[in-house]
C-alpha cells in the first residue's frame, strides 16, 4: 500500500509552481519570478546557458548557482528580515544593492578595493560577449533583483552592475561584516498584489484543472490537527489540493506534525530513575 505521506509530497511538488504566497517576501519572490520570465521570454536557451556559465565561472566552483534567478537573488542579504514573517503585501524594503553601496564607499576602504578587483575580473569574463548580449543579461539582473528604475548607459555600466551584484566575494564580505549593507539606505520596492494575481490565474485555469474558488480557502485549525493525526483524512476532504498551493497551510501542518513527533518521542523515552 502506498504511503499517504509520499502522495502528499508528490502532489506538492507537481503543483508548487502555483503556490499562493503567504508572506511579504514570498509575494516579492513571485513578482520577481514573473519579471524574470518576461526578461528571458525572447532569448534562446543557448544564450541563457552561456550567461549562466559565464557567471558561474566568475563566481568560482564553490559558489555555482543553478539558475540566473538564483545568481541575482536579493533575499540572501535578508537573513532575519521582517518580510519573511510579514503578511502578504505590495511594498517591501530591502537592503541596498552591492553596486549601490560600492558607488558611495570610501575609495580607500577594503570594500571599495574588493569591488574594483571584482569589476576587473568580470570584465575579462565579459570580453567574449558583445554589447547587446551584456545589455540582455543586465535586463535579467534588473528583473531578478527587483531593480525597477535603473537603466544602463553603456557597456562599462552594465559590467560594473553585473560584477558587483553577482559576485560571490562580495557576498562573503557581507557574511563576515554586514555593516555596509545595514548602514546604507534601504530600497523601497512596490509591486502588484501577487496573492490576488495568483488566485485569479488559478481560477482562470492557468493551473490545476477545475480548481474551484473554495479551494483557495485556508484550512481551519481543527482540520490541520485532523490531517496531522491521520493524513488520509486530507484525501477525503472536499478540497485537498489547497495544501499544494498554500505555503501557509503547509507550514501550519508541518508545525503541528512536529509537535506530534516531539510528543511521541517524549512519551516513548524511558523515564530515568534518580541515582541513589
Amino acid at each position: 500500500m502506498e504511503n499517504p505521506n509520499t502522495d502528499v509530497e508528490k502532489m506538492i511538488e507537481e503543483l508548487n509552481q502555483y503556490m499562493l504566497p503567504s508572506t511579504l517576501m514570498e509575494c516579492f519572490d513571485a513578482w520577481r519570478e514573473e519579471a524574470y520570465k518576461q526578461a528571458i521570454r525572447s532569448l534562446p536557451k543557448s544564450s541563457l546557458g552561456w550567461f549562466l556559465d559565464m557567471l558561474n565561472r566568475f563566481r568560482g566552483p564553490e559558489d555555482r548557482e543553478e539558475s540566473l534567478l538564483d545568481v541575482f537573488d536579493p533575499s540572501m542579504f535578508t537573513v532575519d528580515h521582517p518580510p519573511w514573517q510579514s503578511p502578504p503585501g505590495t511594498v517591501i524594503e530591502l537592503p541596498a544593492l552591492t553596486s549601490e553601496i560600492a558607488a558611495k564607499a570610501d575609495r580607500e576602504s577594503e570594500f571599495a578595493e574588493a569591488a574594483r578587483e571584482e569589476v576587473r575580473e568580470f570584465r575579462e569574463h565579459a570580453d567574449l560577449s558583445d554589447d547587446e548580449e551584456l545589455m540582455q543579461l543586465g535586463a535579467i539582473a534588473l528583473a531578478g533583483l527587483g531593480d525597477q528604475k535603473r537603466t544602463f548607459q553603456n557597456r562599462e555600466a552594465v559590467i560594473r552592475y553585473l560584477a558587483l551584484n553577482a559576485s560571490s566575494r562580495m557576498e562573503d564580505l557581507w557574511v563576515s561584516d554586514d555593516s555596509e549593507w545595514l548602514e546604507a539606505p534601504r530600497r523601497r520596492i512596490e509591486f502588484p498584489d501577487m496573492l490576488a494575481w495568483r488566485k485569479e490565474q488559478l481560477l482562470r485555469g492557468y493551473g490545476p484543472p477545475s480548481l474551484r474558488e473554495q479551494e483557495l480557502i485556508c484550512y481551519s485549525e481543527d482540520e490541520i490537527r485532523r490531517f496531522g493525526l491521520d493524513m488520509r483524512s486530507l484525501f477525503l476532504h472536499d478540497r485537498p489540493r489547497h495544501l499544494a498551493i498554500c505555503s501557509r497551510c503547509q507550514t501550519r501542518l508541518e508545525s503541528w506534525m512536529k509537535q506530534l513527533r516531539d510528543f511521541d518521542k517524549q512519551t516513548l523515552e524511558p523515564t530515568r530513575r534518580p541515582e541513589a
